[in-house]
């Protein structure tokens, strides 16, 4: 497995034909370079080579940032060597581990039998901390194949607050639910991460199910955070729970807020996903009713001086199924509409 860093070889690549040789076939990196968008940052551009798909011809993994996108967001596209020598794209995903609790990318490897790791280091206070993530390459007699997330394993290590060696904590195959969310192609949708639930096991309900985990910054203090969205056992299906988990120095989480209100109309709305950015959060919902559908989304800021998170803006938006000339019908309110609301005191 070879790495090429764009922003080192960049006059090379223009002004030379560089081409990795594997069983006779030759796969240009120039044509894998048309792949990554001109918004993409030179210096955070990295090509991984490696036979992929064990079929013999060299394929890529290519890893880039976007301008103009969060610092966090790291680009995944995996290409695919052909015997005649093109490449075609195969699937994309988008992470968000990157600086992520003192993290920051390092490096991809990929192994003979078509697994890869995306690997994380620490830095500045984490200094010796890491988190490697790895896929699996799987197939089947039909010619199906995929990649599928076989271990997420992390070591937080604060120099200061937690300067001991500890344990990594180990997320492994048998922890998933294997509803689709583990598949690389479907990480950026964030349906579960099973490393996440681990770090708040102990403050999860027994009685809780349907749950889903989604990280982010949600207080602008540079660590992660979490979101948990779950449901209790003998209560009522058009009932949620949501929970909001701050990370602290040391690498654990702490109960910052709870709402055990959310009640939606069950079989109409469906809870769809929750986005965290800069200390806002959203949560969106979709319905489906028989000639309207709609969608709504309701986000929450955090706020510096009372370290809450209030209502700060409510849209909604629904579409005529089969009238194609009818206008969409489209809402938001502010606080000037409803005032102050807490994220504890809200219902929908």
């Amino acid at each position: 497995m070879r790495k090429f860093n764009f922003a080192t070889y960049m006059v090379t690549v223009l002004f030379l034909c560089c081409y990795i040789s594997c069983f006779g076939k030759e796969i240009s990196i120039e044509k894998m370079k048309k792949f990554v968008p001109k918004s993409a940052i030179p210096s955070e551009t990295h090509l991984f080579l490696g036979d992929l798909n064990r079929d013999g011809f060299i394929d890529a993994l290519v890893r880039f940032k976007e301008k103009n996108e969060p610092i966090e967001n790291e680009h995944f596209y995996l290409l695919l060597g052909k015997n005649d020598g093109t490449i075609k794209m195969f699937r994309e995903d988008i992470f968000c581990f990157d600086h992520k609790n003192g993290m920051v990318f390092d490096t991809v490897t990929i192994s003979k039998n078509g697994n890869f790791s995306v690997k994380y280091k620490g830095s500045e206070n984490s200094y010796g901390s890491y988190r490697k993530i790895t896929f699996k390459y799987l197939a089947d007699e039909s010619g199906y194949y995929c990649w599928d997330l076989n271990r997420d394993e992390e070591l937080f290590q604060h120099k200061i607050f937690a300067p001991a060696p500890q344990k990594p904590m180990v997320i492994t195959k048998s922890d998933m639910r294997n509803i689709g969310g583990e598949l690389f192609g479907n990480i950026k949708e964030n349906l579960y991460d099973a490393l996440l639930q681990a770090k708040i096991k102990n403050q999860i309900p027994d009685s809780a199910y349907e749950y889903s985990a989604y990280s982010g910054d949600l207080n602008r203090d540079n660590y992660d955070d979490i979101i948990l969205r779950f449901k209790i056992k003998n209560e009522s299906e058009d009932r949620e729970h949501f929970y909001l988990f701050v990370g602290q120095n040391n690498g654990t989480y702490k109960l910052a807020a709870k709402n055990d209100s959310v009640v939606v109309a069950g079989g109409v709305t469906l809870f769809k996903r929750v986005v965290i950015k800069n200390g806002f959060f959203s949560l969106e919902y979709e319905g489906f009713g028989v000639t309207i559908d709609s969608y709504e989304i309701i986000t929450f800021k955090y706020s510096e001086e009372n370290k809450k998170w209030s209502l700060h803006r409510q849209g909604s938006k629904s579409t005529h199924k089969y009238d194609v000339e009818a206008n969409s019908a489209e809402e938001i309110v502010t606080p000037k509409n409803f005032g102050n609301v807490l994220f504890e005191d809200f219902r929908f």
